[in-house]
């Protein structure tokens, strides 16, 4: 009986045991854990990244809106004194390849396969913001050989050739967007909410200002410029911009920094101030808020090696030096990509050079609509500016410095963005730091720390086209 028990108990476990292995694999699939992902759900992770890293206090604080001298600091000068933090240099190479470009391609390829050329138009604009963002920061860079995993050493290209495909990628973008196939899903688009018409307007919006931003280099970008009118953004309503919430960690990193990292540091520079009074513009009182003793007093850039700071002789203290103002501390201010005023200064600066057709009185009319749309966006009307004889020009060389003062002003708490067309333009005038490192405002960031020896021959290759990896070499379009 014993060894019948055993024979029995033998056979039913190799039939529960070989049962239990038919479905295995089904039943062992996750259904909260796809295995193909929607191409529209890479879309956000690109622009929040990119935005939070071009609104960092610590990025485009230290090495942008301080270096363009609209903000300064009381206290932790390094950065402003033209000495940055290596770490974050290199955080902005991987951060530019790995969360932006990367995840763009990626979306790219998986809306390719799911047929949809809107989504393939939007993951190209999002590569060309990336590579437009590593060239314009850093010099030549790996482009053609970039994002592929069998190429460990990727070249670098000289950057006339990520330019080309810069334009390139954007002129293919508007292609694919107008061909209105598939689209856009609403909840994952931070900029447009899936508007096609509006995702077009940037590839061209942006297109117009790579075109400009090697105009001194290139000499025949009249042609696809004229071509560009009427094609771009119309209002702030196209403002290409993310709406931050009101909480951390989705707010302006600003305010994340400043007000909730009680980071009291960042102040407005005396150089704001200064041209804003001089001017009359309301601007001022928004772009900073009232000292200790109610006025609005800025700091310049600097100071901080041989002078100690705060330094209650100078004036130089947290209460005597005046904050930014509270629309620029707001957790909800949008973070930026591109404006329309922006583009009506771009296009006042082609008219006043003869890259498109119109003259000076073209030129005026833009230039007027970039002063009143930035006024807009700040809240205000700019009737009674404008208004102002000194406001306006009738001459190419008056028009040349207004026009470019006044996107200057209006880039206020872009710093990246207003820091890189200072150095296109390098209007307005201004001095370097008080006790820098270096004599001269930086003209581009250091190579990251691990390309001398994770990829050095292409890295030498690099330098030796600009002269050297130092903050002061030249880049091509300057």
């Amino acid at each position: 009986m014993k060894k019948i028990n055993i024979i029995l108990y033998t056979f039913l476990s190799f039939a529960i045991f070989t049962g239990c292995d038919e479905g295995f694999e089904e039943l062992n699939v996750d259904p909260n854990n796809s295995t193909a992902v929607p191409a529209h759900l890479l879309l956000g992770g690109p622009q929040r990244i990119y935005m939070n890293t071009m609104y960092s206090a610590q990025y485009g604080g230290d090495m942008g809106a301080c270096w363009a001298q609209q903000w300064s600091k009381v206290q932790y000068n390094d950065e402003a004194r033209y000495e940055p933090r290596r770490g974050v240099i290199d955080n902005i190479w991987s951060t530019m390849y790995a969360s932006v470009i990367s995840e763009s391609k990626a979306m790219y390829n998986l809306a390719e396969a799911e047929g949809n050329n809107s989504l393939k138009g939007a993951g190209l604009i999002m590569q060309a913001v990336g590579y437009q963002t590593l060239v314009d920061f850093y010099g030549p860079v790996p482009f053609t050989e970039s994002i592929d995993g069998s190429i460990l050493q990727p070249a670098y290209d000289d950057e006339a050739v990520v330019y080309a495909g810069i334009i390139s990628m954007l002129t293919e973008a508007n292609a694919l967007l107008a061909t209105r196939t598939g689209s856009i899903t609403s909840s994952s688009d931070l900029f447009y909410g899936g508007d096609v018409t509006k995702w077009m307007k940037l590839a061209n919006s942006l297109k117009f200002r790579a075109l400009m931003r090697i105009s001194k280099s290139s000499g025949n970008q009249n042609s696809e410029l004229q071509a560009l009118m009427g094609k771009m953004f119309t209002s702030n309503a196209d403002n290409a911009q993310l709406i931050y919430l009101g909480a951390s960690p989705d707010a302006n990193p600003i305010w994340e920094t400043i007000v909730d990292g009680n980071r009291a540091e960042y102040k407005i520079n005396s150089k704001v101030v200064e041209i804003l009074t001089d001017l009359n513009d309301d601007r001022l009182e928004v772009y900073a808020g009232v000292n200790a003793s109610g006025d609005i007093v800025g700091k310049p850039s600097g100071f901080g090696a041989q002078t100690t700071l705060p330094n209650e002789g100078l004036g130089y203290t947290y209460s005597n030096i005046s904050p930014l103002g509270d629309k620029y501390l707001e957790a909800t201010l949008p973070g930026v990509l591109m404006s329309y005023s922006q583009l009506s200064f771009l296009i006042a600066q082609a008219a006043n050079e003869g890259f498109i057709s119109g003259g000076i009185p073209s030129a005026l009319d833009w230039y007027k609509n970039g002063i009143a749309s930035s006024f807009e966006f700040n809240g205000l009307d700019a009737t009674a500016y404008l208004a102002q004889s000194n406001i306006i020009f009738s001459t190419k060389a008056d028009a040349t410095e207004k026009i470019a003062t006044q996107e200057w002003i209006s880039l206020f708490g872009q710093g990246f963005e207003s820091w890189t067309e200072w150095r296109r333009n390098k209007i307005p005038a201004l001095s370097p730091a008080a006790e820098a490192i270096i004599t001269e405002i930086p003209s581009r960031l250091f190579y990251p720390t691990t390309e001398p020896s994770l990829n050095k021959a292409s890295y030498d290759s690099g330098v030796s086209r600009i002269g050297a990896d130092q903050l002061t070499s030249s880049l091509f379009w300057q």
